[in-house]
């Protein structure tokens, strides 16, 4: 007992004596934050590297399961995704360029390869690996298309193919350019996910790519996301980013990117989890932050921190207890977390599915479950890493780097394994091979109950383009439509026709006609992409009054693809039904780009919103809000002249829309700021100087709005030249800019964040506010709920990954000053003044602290 703790303080000793002896401070470091020891009994003295076998000995996982290697070094080396082939072989992405120390040196040399492996002898074991393709700087993610295979590989997305059948690939073409990944490898697009809807999807990146014939075609989507993504039967997507275990889309995330004035999309993305308590099954100090309040409870990993590569199961080989459960990895806290998903009031709730334990953890420290995925067997298949530095350089902190150099967890570069979880005592089912299955055999697996068979055999089928199963799947569908018997196997057979050009009208009625809404909805998204303006008019027709909302909010949404004159109808329909559903109002304003005026003349006329309710007030908010808050900062002059003349239209008939079209424009205008912004229209309204010059005693705040609308020809109001920013400050702006790239995974790049996760920060009250709270954020982080926007938060945002003084006055400069903000620029030497004022705090601050809590 003694001597265990003299080695524990001895390791203590040489922690700090670590930390003291590094010559620099760390990225991840804060000035004048205090990086505090662990207790004594928290504290780990070692970290042995071990065999597969013995670290396989490490895990512990619920009964009923049970966990064999597949895959270990030589074979395999820092693997961080893979795929199987149509051939039942796996392709694997092996990072081995990523921290190969803990400074990060080496990561642009080009280390990085594509392996094939092979089970020869069919014993579920892999036992042979040929290099596909090697040389390549830190990729990042693969997918099977044609006769060839998708690469990331910052900044492209390569399409790589074997000509000569030597099993190397020996041509490159570049689909894609754009993808981050080489400077800051955590927020970067990764994924490639082949989506039930016939796309290639991403995680962390602004676009998806569909299926265009022998073609992709790149198409913008929200890029929200971090390390992996999955998909559920009905083409849901779900993400985990970092602290944030489930998001998922509840519709498809190109309709949050179509409108670049939307503030946010309803359910694009959705929290699924709120309890993100973890379980690990031993002590892990190697945390980046645990030293900070909270991070630990018991000297264990309390709440997700490095959350990555969810896994929707969707099959029977697992057993009836992984139905309808998610899992999540946790690489920080070396273990794999497993929920259980419900549908309450059309939204998706994951809710922990094993009690206060996890689904699998180790006491290995170097077990790093990067990769998590079903193979067309059925079994869950995982990557570990098997690597002591998880961190990136970008975020380190001296605290974890005196840790890595204490225990060795620099070491080994070389390992890596793949493991497979099977329900226990189950016979092993053989790995498929269908590159040489019928179009009929590939028809039957459609109906497979593994969801990897079923999206591989629709991938194969659709690229075949064999035109002969066309007769035998509407005959299937047909059915399916009119009986109701399973939902995920219509949607695999309608997409498989749709990949393929073949629904034709007589299908199309029926399919309109099915009982089943899930069907209904997913019919109206293939014609929306597929089908010319005169079919998507006649479906939208009959769909706009469905009798299940989801159907006509999808209406809505696929009125977006017709012109401004087709579509408005559609809009108009949809808030008429359903003005006070959040969904629909996102649907209408996702939809209404490059149609603005013409959805304020239908309001002004009466068309839309013609009575007073809380749902039309919440409505138009959302609405005014769009025309006058945009990305350039100003208003559009012909949006804010129709907006006027709106308010001055309605005052004598509906004062109450009116007075919120005037509350909006005065938002916009700061006017209770010390300079109130001036607005430009593009000429003087019709109306306008009737309502500001004689306002009804409710709408008097028109005069004030007044003074700071100017349009061209007016004299009785002065232009106001925008303020030019000295150099200096321009150049601390653009730096901070460049710092942004660290926040923009939440925020987003357009400050617009991601409601109700990640809170907006242009025209936010707080980033416009104190200074010295902003400061005190961006050092030490912020937990307890807010509210932005009439939306509340409660997300805890750790301290910015910036250090410097310079950093943190750059990027608050910057995000004070984009997006239409205007507030002071902040300096250095005030960042120092705060950190100076607050040094020796170890810990977030609360929202109630800093006084900016949510009532």
């Amino acid at each position: 007992m003694h001597s265990t703790r003299f080695v524990s303080e001895v390791i203590a000793t040489c922690t700090t004596l670590a930390i003291c002896a590094l010559t620099q401070g760390q990225n991840g470091d804060r000035a004048g934050e205090t990086q505090g020891e662990l207790p004594v009994e928290w504290r780990v003295d070692h970290a042995p590297i071990r065999t597969p076998i013995d670290e396989l000995k490490t895990f512990d996982i619920v009964d009923g399961y049970e966990i064999q290697l597949v895959a270990s070094e030589p074979l395999v080396e820092a693997p961080v995704a893979f795929e199987f082939a149509p051939d039942g072989r796996l392709w694997v992405v092996e990072m081995r360029g990523y921290m190969r120390d803990a400074s990060g040196a080496g990561e642009s040399e080009p280390l990085g390869r594509i392996k094939v492996l092979t089970d020869t002898d069919h014993d579920g074991v892999f036992d042979s690996a040929e290099i596909f393709l090697d040389g390549l700087v830190m990729p990042r993610a693969i997918a099977h298309w044609r006769d060839g295979i998708l690469i990331i590989e910052p900044p492209y997305l390569l399409f790589c193919r074997d000509t000569n059948g030597d099993g190397r690939s020996d041509e490159t073409q570049v689909i894609a350019s754009g993808f981050a990944g080489h400077d800051n490898p955590e927020h970067a697009g990764n994924g490639l996910f082949f989506t039930l809807d016939n796309t290639f999807t991403c995680s962390q990146h602004p676009a998806r790519f569909e299926i265009d014939g022998d073609a992709l075609r790149s198409v913008a989507v929200a890029p929200h996301g971090q390390w992996g993504l999955t998909e559920d039967t009905l083409g849901r997507l779900y993400y985990s980013p970092n602290s944030d275990p489930l998001l998922v889309d509840l519709v498809p995330k190109m309709y949050a990117a179509r409108n670049d004035a939307l503030k946010s999309f309803e359910g694009v993305p959705s929290r699924a989890a709120s309890d993100t308590r973890v379980y690990p099954s031993h002590l892990t100090p190697g945390i980046n932050r645990a030293y900070q309040k909270g991070v630990l409870k018991d000297g264990k990993l309390a709440n997700f921190t490095g959350a990555c590569s969810p896994f929707v199961y969707e099959g029977e080989a697992m057993g009836a207890d992984m139905q309808d459960t998610a899992l999540v990895c946790e690489v920080a806290g070396n273990l794999v977390h497993r929920y259980r998903l419900t549908e309450n009031a059309g939204k998706v709730v994951a809710t922990p599915a094993d009690g206060e334990r996890s689904f699998w953890t180790s006491t290995d420290e170097r077990f790093r479950p990067v990769f998590c995925a079903s193979g067309p067997d059925g079994a869950i298949y995982v990557a570990d890493m098997y690597r002591g530095i998880i961190q990136h350089r970008n975020f380190m902190t001296s605290f974890l780097r005196a840790q890595v150099d204490a225990r060795g967890l620099a070491q080994p570069l070389d390992a890596g394994r793949i493991w497979r979880v099977t329900k226990k005592g189950a016979p092993r089912i053989p790995l498929m091979d269908l590159t040489s299955a019928s179009s009929d055999q590939l028809i039957a697996t459609l109906a497979s109950p593994e969801k990897p068979q079923r999206s591989l055999a629709r991938r194969l089928l659709i690229e075949r383009g064999d035109r002969s199963i066309v007769e035998v799947l509407h005959r299937q569908l047909t059915n399916d439509a009119q009986t109701t018997n399973s939902t995920t196997i219509a949607l695999e057979r309608l997409w498989t026709l749709a990949g393929i050009g073949a629904i034709d009208s007589k299908l199309l009625n029926t399919l309109l006609n099915s009982p089943d809404a899930i069907i209904r909805v997913h019919t109206i998204r293939v014609i929306e992409r597929s089908a010319d303006h005169q079919t998507l008019l006649s479906v939208l027709n009959r769909t706009i009054a469905d009798d299940e909302r989801a159907v006509r909010v999808q209406a809505v949404l696929s009125a977006g693809a017709l012109t401004e004159v087709l579509r408005m109808p559609f809009l108009e329909a949809g808030l008429a039904s359903d003005l006070s559903s959040r969904d629909m109002r996102s649907a209408v304003l996702s939809s209404l780009s490059g149609a603005e005026g013409a959805l304020l003349e239908a309001i002004v006329a009466g068309h839309a919103l013609p009575t007073d309710s809380a749902s039309s007030r919440a409505c138009v908010t959302e609405v005014i809000d769009m025309f006058l808050d945009t990305d350039a900062g100003d208003p559009d002059a012909a949006l804010l002249t129709l907006t006027l003349e709106a308010a001055a239209a309605t005052t004598a008939d509906r004062p109450w829309l009116a007075k919120v079209i005037l509350e909006r424009v005065a938002a916009e205008q700061r006017l209770n700021a010390i300079e109130p912004v001036q607005l430009i229209a593009s000429h003087e309204p019709d109306g306008w100087f009737e309502l500001r010059t004689n306002p009804p005693e409710s709408l008097a705040i028109a005069t004030m709005i007044d003074r700071n609308i100017f349009w061209p020809g007016r004299e009785d109001v002065s232009f106001i030249a925008p303020k030019i920013i000295r150099a200096a400050a321009m150049s601390v702006a653009d730096f901070g800019k460049r710092l942004f790239s660290n926040c923009m995974s939440c925020h987003q790049a357009n400050g617009r964040g991601l409601p109700p996760v990640y809170p907006p920060l242009r025209g936010s009250e707080i980033v416009e506010g104190d200074a010295t709270t902003l400061v005190k954020i961006l050092l030490y982080g912020l937990e307890g709920a807010i509210e932005v926007d009439g939306q509340r938060y409660n997300q805890v945002m750790p301290a910015a990954p910036i250090q410097s003084d310079e950093e943190i006055a750059a990027v608050l400069t910057y995000v004070r000053s984009a997006w239409g903000n205007d507030a002071p620029m902040i300096d250095a030497a005030f960042v120092a003044k705060v950190r100076e004022e607050t040094k020796g705090r170890n810990r977030l601050f609360t929202a109630k602290e800093l006084g900016i809590a949510a009532p």
